[in-house]
């Protein structure tokens, strides 16, 4: 992450805090912020990046497994087995290293139904398209309506977990004040 330590370094001497963040678990971490992603206590959620594709499978504990391959050398089938195994809690490191991928952790080996509910997996990304035909089920996340700022709002959301201080607000922003799902900015 040699680029996020160069947006640090660069900050040197400005007296107000710093959070940075890699733009693809951010775009997950907003995409749990659409009300239909958020209503699930464990969810699977994947950003279809241009160079890299990230999968998280969260639960009430956090992180229970991730994985992360290069976009350009998956295609839908490979892509759809690889989310198949996170959630069913056996993938793994070498099932994506040994592909040219970055590589796949499970903490929580219990499997994680992808059959039930609206939607099996949620997808953001600027490559989501990919997931369109995908047996899976997906559910394109557009938090408070707008998938492209879905990184936007998921900085934010981590802000509010790192920075105690400016943690309240930001959450009540981000909840609305009690209407989950509308705009930050529209919060009267």
């Amino acid at each position: 992450m040699t680029r996020l330590q160069a947006v640090v370094d660069s900050a040197q001497g400005i007296d107000a805090p710093l959070v940075v963040m890699d733009t693809a678990p951010a775009a997950v971490l907003g995409a749990t912020l659409d009300r239909r992603v958020g209503e699930r206590p464990r969810v699977m959620v994947a950003n279809v990046g241009n160079f890299h594709t990230l999968a998280f499978r969260l639960g009430p504990g956090g992180i229970e497994g991730v994985f992360e391959h290069h976009t350009g050398l998956i295609d839908l089938p490979r892509l759809e087995s690889l989310l198949i195994s996170l959630a069913d809690g056996n993938l793994a490191h070498a099932d994506v290293f040994d592909d040219h991928g970055h590589g796949a952790l499970v903490y929580d080996p219990s499997p994680l139904s992808l059959e039930g509910g609206s939607f099996g997996v949620a997808v953001t990304g600027p490559r989501r398209g990919m997931m369109v035909s995908s047996r899976l089920r997906p559910y394109f996340a557009v938090p408070f309506g707008d998938m492209m700022i879905a990184g936007c709002f998921g900085l934010l959301a981590a802000t509010a977990d790192v920075l105690p201080e400016l943690g309240g607000v930001i959450r009540l922003s981000l909840d609305g004040t009690g209407s989950h799902g509308v705009a930050p900015w529209d919060v009267d």
